[in-house]
């Protein structure tokens, strides 16, 4: 049977899966980095390619810059920007473009200075180096973080820096490659480039952001179906980088964090849940897809490059190596330990020394510093040495570091938990008991269980229920909290509480996603007040994109009829929003107490949190009294609205149901829908 180049590459990209696949359960068991690991399986089986006939197909296999950055690319950016706390992030944004930006050139400078001076590399050749190899990829160390739960702090700096400087290197790569084309450098030059670079990476943002943007219409379009939002959300990933690199020359890496960002907004405020854990989940496999092969690939392109073979050969290029590993190291260290002090002197909230020396160490080297080197033209001077300098760095940052940052972590004590997250985790543990109990007398009503059986269950989770208030009250005796942490568990629950009432509220269909997205971005900056120690925190009036967008245009066009409807919608909107907090600020008192009677929590704590929901209760009841004595008709319209809204979402779920028990068929159910 004749093959072709199609079925070939099937037959490649089948075997790489099964052995990503294979690899993965094995070091899943022996608790190993999996990326890192990947690195590793790809140097021996391209070892024992070279000598087994019938694993030659494997040296076939190898990394191109177009595979790496047009296809591997954009789905890693994306996934990553599409499950970032866009909050944390623009909260640590400084210190993340300062290391991205003036970092990666401060880290280009030294490393290519250096490399000019120590080994065969030319001034400008040095410094292309410098610009690709201070490209950093978290993959492994992020993974890591998750396993460990690293504080989402830490992850956020890394991460973040990550995405941005990805694309300030590959910037900086192509503005010094263009000048050492041109042959000259002067002032000239100089200022060309660094316009070149804000246009790039500016030009870049917005891209994203516009087209990200666009695509939001066409998933609302596609409401709930989840092939169809996960179809959209690949052609936004792209479509974004397509767009900005191939169209417009800006940045493709920015732009796609930019677009990630974006429809990561809108999957977190306007998909309904079900839907948004697909979407994750569709993302978090096409991520497991990309990083599986290029962590392979990259083992077994250093291995068919002939890296070892040509390192034992030549002790000119094995001198330069090491050099090259002790530079890029001294570089990274002189960016973290300068430039994130520097941060702190003008930040309230500080970055830690320990997360500082996580950064450092973890700062690991992989996709896009392999496709800037083999972008290189094949005649450019010294290519093949900056190629292997490169394999060399990414090589060790990812066996030497990569293995290691977790143990640093660990002895940095930063897996363990905080404060709170021990109190909570022992609150939460009697709140399950208790429920447990709770749920106890339904088995009663079941004629299998006897009733023996359930006296049992009863009184043994009874016990249990005891032992873990027991615990809890202990365990805050032995931490002996202050006043502003007890403060802090108590507001925390509270807060959790008034989030899961107005969840329950949409899920019952009575409140728009709008709102809910308005109220989340209200529970967030209240949480982020209590983390701080702001108690009681404020209770922020926020406004959505959209809200802004129609108070904007009711200024421009003030008069309009149009603009009327805009300012009732607002309206009905605001009354809508008062009313779910008035209703929240009701429910969570009474839960609140329920929730942590006999825990061990001071009742003044108790009741200053519970005093506190009840005054905000009589505020805004004020503020909604004042709306509908202005316009009377608004409560009736706000009623009849959130009754049909529940009546349709009441008959949705109906009809699911009976689809799914078999009552009624899925086509039926489709034109019922309709």
């Amino acid at each position: 049977m004749p093959h072709n180049l199609l079925l070939n590459t099937e037959i490649d990209i089948l075997v790489l899966l099964l052995v990503a696949c294979l690899s993965a359960i094995a070091f899943k068991k022996i608790n190993f980095p999996y990326t890192v690991g990947l690195v590793i399986v790809g140097l021996i089986l391209s070892f024992l390619a070279r000598n087994v006939e019938a694993l030659a197909v494997i040296n076939t296999f190898s990394l191109s810059e177009e595979l790496i950055l047009f296809i591997f690319v954009p789905p890693l950016i994306f996934e990553s920007a599409l499950n970032m706390d866009s909050r944390l992030l623009l909260r640590n944004l400084p210190p993340v473009l300062m290391l991205a930006a003036p970092g990666l050139l401060i880290s280009t400078a030294i490393v290519g200075t250096i490399l000019a001076w120590l080994t065969p590399l030319t001034l400008g050749q040095a410094l292309l180096f410098g610009s690709l190899i201070s490209a950093t990829d978290p993959v492994a160390v992020i993974a890591l973080f998750k396993e460990l739960g690293a504080p989402k702090q830490l992850a956020i700096l890394v991460e973040g820096e990550s995405l941005f400087n990805d694309a300030t290197a590959i910037v900086t790569f192509n503005i010094i490659l263009g000048i050492i084309a041109a042959g000259a450098v002067g002032a000239e030059a100089i200022q060309k480039g660094a316009i070149d670079f804000l246009v790039s990476f500016i030009g870049g943002i917005a891209v994203g952001a516009v087209f990200g943007y666009v695509m939001r219409w066409a998933m609302n379009l596609a409401k709930e179906n989840s092939l169809l939002l996960s179809t959209i959300t690949t052609i936004t990933a792209y479509g974004a980088f397509l767009i900005a690199d191939e169209l417009l020359e800006v940045s493709p890496v920015m732009s796609v964090v930019s677009a990630g960002l974006v429809v990561g907004w809108y999957k977190s405020n306007r998909l309904e849940a079900k839907t948004r854990e697909y979407v994750s989940e569709f993302w978090e496999y096409a991520s497991f897809l990309a990083n599986s092969l290029i962590f392979l690939l990259v083992g077994i392109t250093a291995s068919s490059f002939g890296f070892f073979e040509q390192l034992s050969q030549t002790q000119v290029l094995l001198t330069s190596l090491g050099i090259t590993i002790a530079t890029v190291l001294a570089a990274r260290a002189i960016v973290i330990f300068t430039l994130v002090p520097l941060v702190n002197l003008f930040r309230a909230e500080k970055i830690p020394f320990s997360y500082q020396l996580v950064g450092y160490w973890g700062g690991l080297r992989g996709a896009v510093c392999l496709a800037l080197a083999l972008s290189i033209d094949a005649e450019f001077p010294n290519r093949d040495l900056i190629v292997i300098l490169t394999l060399g760095i990414a090589l060790f940052t990812l066996i030497i570091p990569g293995t290691t940052v977790g143990k640093l972590i660990q002895k940095l004590e930063l897996n363990r938990p905080s404060v709170l997250d021990q109190v909570g985790k022992a609150l939460a543990t009697v709140i399950a008991k208790r429920e447990i109990v709770r749920q106890s007398s339904d088995l009663e009503n079941i004629d299998f269980f006897s009733p023996t059986v359930v006296e049992r269950f009863t009184q043994k989770y009874q016990q249990e229920v005891g032992q873990a208030e027991q615990v809890l009250i202990n365990f805050r005796s032995e931490l002996n909290l202050s006043k502003t942490e007890i403060q802090q568990v108590v507001w925390s629950e509270a807060l959790a509480i008034e989030q899961q009432v107005y969840c329950e509220l949409k899920d019952q269909g009575f409140m728009s996603k709008p709102v809910l997205a308005q109220l989340t971005l209200m529970m967030n900056l209240k949480g982020d007040a209590v983390q701080a120690g702001n108690i009681p925190p404020e209770l922020p009036m926020v406004e959505t994109l959209e809200t802004r967008i129609s108070n904007l245009l009711i200024k421009l066009f003030d008069g309009s009829s149009w603009t009327q409807q805009i300012q009732t919608n607002l309206t009905v909107a605001n009354y809508e929003y008062l009313t779910f907090i008035d209703y929240a600020c009701e429910q969570v008192p009474l839960r609140l107490r329920n929730l942590v009677r006999d825990s061990g929590i001071p009742g003044p704590a108790l009741e200053g949190c519970a005093g506190c929901y009840e005054e905000i209760r009589q505020e805004i009841t004020k503020q909604a009294a004042a709306i509908v004595e202005e316009y009377p008709e608004l409560a009736i319209a706000l009623q009849t609205k959130i009754s049909d809204r529940f009546a349709l979402v009441s008959q949705t779920r109906t009809i699911e149901r009976l689809a799914s028990e078999g009552v009624i068929s899925e086509t039926v159910a489709a034109q019922i829908g309709e």
